[in-house]
């Protein structure tokens, strides 16, 4: 009788709206609960929180040796962060984990690197601390190691009329472009390629936009904050995107995400088959940078950014970071 009441007050439409409106505040208060108990943001108390950091500053040093002229001293902060992860003793429990023992070897590279410079670090990086890595994983000789590595563009692409596994191995991301423009045509033909990804039900909620306004460009990657010192030759941005209107349940309140980083990673093999110079940069940012950027390139609403994407030609001569994959047994588990 009450059920039958409701919906003649309130109409099924309403009652159906209201129901969902609660499960959407249910499950994003359990979201909610479940990225504070675990991400980093809040605490860094268990082996993957600090694992999380180390890479995050060691990445940030494999980048620096990019650079054909290396800043002295550069990353400092993110070497005395490394200093403290380093020490600590989970994580020198746990050193034959591929991330935690590169890690010890970038922080070695990095002594050698200034030693090579003639620069004096022993203000916040000393013989001792170089040592004592040195022998937590038996580093005896630096030629052995390098957390770059040294391409030219014609052999960068030699595998891409290959078997998919050596293609795939193939794709890395580029920051060193000539500063010429990518062919219209060449991005279309990829993007379009890019766009036999799979996608919840085929609803296809990822969008491309291109940006060749170089000033508009600057300013963007100001925002995004990750190409700092790479973005002088970068003519051409791609910003990929996942329409939240595709997506009808509660349920669904995180697969334009998942949607948006299929179509991304097919998008990033796409360009790369076409001998376009990429490097995905992340869009982890807050709802004041995402206003922001609207001053600079008007987005429709309904959309989600998912990645900002450099694109141009590679130099003839340019380094990668080494970026370290995880062995097998890091990321797979057979369950019983």
């Amino acid at each position: 009788m009450i059920k039958q009441i409701s919906k003649k007050i309130l109409g099924i439409h309403n009652i159906y709206y209201l129901i969902n409106l609660r499960l959407l505040l249910l499950n994003f208060k359990e979201d909610l609960k479940l990225f504070m108990r675990y991400s980093t943001v809040f605490r860094a108390n268990n082996f993957k929180n600090k694992e999380a950091l180390i890479i995050l500053a060691y990445h940030s040093i494999e980048k620096g040796f990019l650079f054909k002229k290396i800043k002295p001293q550069f990353a400092k902060h993110r070497v005395i962060k490394l200093h403290s992860l380093l020490s600590d003793k989970q994580i020198i429990s746990t050193i034959a984990s591929s991330q935690i023992e590169v890690a010890y070897r970038v922080m070695c590279q990095y002594y050698e690197v200034h030693e090579d410079l003639k620069t004096n670090i022993s203000e916040f990086y000393t013989q001792e601390q170089y040592d004592f890595y040195k022998s937590l994983i038996g580093y005896k000789n630096k030629s052995l190691f390098n957390s770059v590595v040294e391409y030219n563009r014609s052999e960068f692409y030699k595998k891409n009329n290959e078997d998919f596994e050596s293609f795939s191995w193939s794709r890395k991301s580029v920051r060193n472009y000539t500063g010429a423009k990518i062919e219209r045509n060449l991005i279309e033909k990829a993007i379009s390629l890019a766009s036999n990804a799979p996608s919840v039900c085929n609803r296809q909620a990822s969008k491309v936009y291109l940006i060749e306004n170089k000033s508009k460009i600057d300013e963007i990657l100001k925002i995004q904050g990750g190409f700092t010192g790479y973005s002088e030759n970068v003519v051409q941005l791609l910003i990929v995107t996942s329409d939240r209107n595709y997506f009808y349940t509660v349920g669904e309140r995180n697969q334009f995400y998942i949607d948006g980083g299929i179509f991304l990673m097919n998008l990033l093999y796409a360009l790369h088959f076409y001998k376009i110079a990429n490097c995905p940069a992340n869009w982890g940012k807050l709802i004041r940078d995402e206003k922001l950027l609207q001053n600079y390139v008007t987005l429709p609403q309904s959309e989600k950014i998912i990645c900002m994407i450099p694109v141009g030609v590679a130099q003839n001569e340019f380094r990668i970071t080494l970026s370290k994959r995880r062995s097998l047994k890091e990321i797979f588990k057979v369950i019983d």
